[in-house]
């Protein structure tokens, strides 16, 4: 309720003021794509990176392209989003964001725990009571982020298909690439070739990740407890506050912030509450697992 009243507040000051909205909203926009842009920049190498291609490896980039072309041709990437991942991320999209149990834990604070095992019509009919325009709202919603999705993926497929010709010129000598080559001009092959990647997404395919969630569901209580155990043995996170003067000096001198921003900007501690958060999820995990 306090974040409809919010909205509703900066919507009537934006209709009353629209040339100070369009500033601000400019002004908020500027400030997020700078947000944006430097968390791409702290995780740009979160997939680590290659070492660079030998001079042997580096001759063998033309003839592994020849593979590559025929393995993953232009357009491969819409094809899949168009034909195999769009039907299975709306269905998963769908079963997440339009699930009555997962709307009433954030409509209404109570705990999954306390939801388990509850008749689905219930739940519908608890959503429909407080969020009446979910279904309509998370459809859009859904169909947004995989419209964004297939163009991100769009977007990358050239540098993914460079990528697929360095690792096969790495992993594969002249005369094998010519091999297969040879293999992708025959009738099989061409056929093979042509459904090498889509196959990965087929629904037979993505149908069997079914069996994922019930064995990670399972393996979730001997896996949480084992964090809990880990968290335990090491030392908790320090926050600005728990550092001595000196050290507070040195932590604004690395990251180039006053000590008075460092103080007033300090989160609040959510390791303890994190743990006894799980711990009164165990329960419910356990549950879910055994089901």
């Amino acid at each position: 309720m306090k974040r409809i009243a919010t909205t509703l507040s900066a919507l009537a000051l934006i209709t009353a003021t629209p040339t100070l909205a369009q500033e601000q909203d400019s002004a908020a926009d500027t400030e997020m794509q700078r947000e944006l842009d430097a968390m791409g920049a702290l995780f740009g190498d979160m997939f680590g990176s290659a070492d660079p291609l030998t001079s042997e490896q580096e001759a063998r980039v033309p003839a592994a392209q020849a593979v590559v072309l025929q393995l993953f041709p232009e357009g491969t990437y819409a094809k899949m989003m168009d034909e195999t991942m769009k039907p299975m991320m709306d269905a998963m999209m769908g079963n997440m964001m339009g699930a009555p149990a997962i709307q009433l834990i954030e409509l209404t604070g109570l705990a999954p725990s306390e939801l388990t095992g509850m008749d689905d019509a219930k739940l519908s009919e608890a959503v429909a009571l407080l969020d009446p325009s979910a279904g309509e709202r998370n459809a859009e919603i859904a169909n947004t982020m995989m419209s964004l999705i297939s163009q991100i993926v769009v977007e990358i497929e050239p540098s993914y298909r460079a990528g697929l010709a360095r690792a096969y010129a790495v992993r594969f000598s002249e005369e094998e690439l010519m091999d297969l080559n040879a293999y992708f001009a025959t009738p099989v092959g061409q056929k093979y070739a042509s459904e090498s990647f889509l196959i990965f997404a087929d629904p037979q395919v993505m149908a069997s990740m079914n069996e994922m969630m019930p064995a990670v569901m399972k393996a979730m209580p001997d896996m949480m407890g084992n964090v809990e155990q880990i968290a335990e043995k090491h030392p908790k996170g320090r926050r600005f506050s728990d550092l001595s003067a000196q050290e507070q000096d040195t932590l604004a001198a690395l990251l180039g912030v006053s000590l008075e921003e460092l103080a007033a900007r300090e989160p609040e501690s959510a390791q303890d509450s994190s743990m006894s958060e799980a711990d009164g999820e165990l329960d419910w995990v356990e549950q879910e697992g055994a089901s």
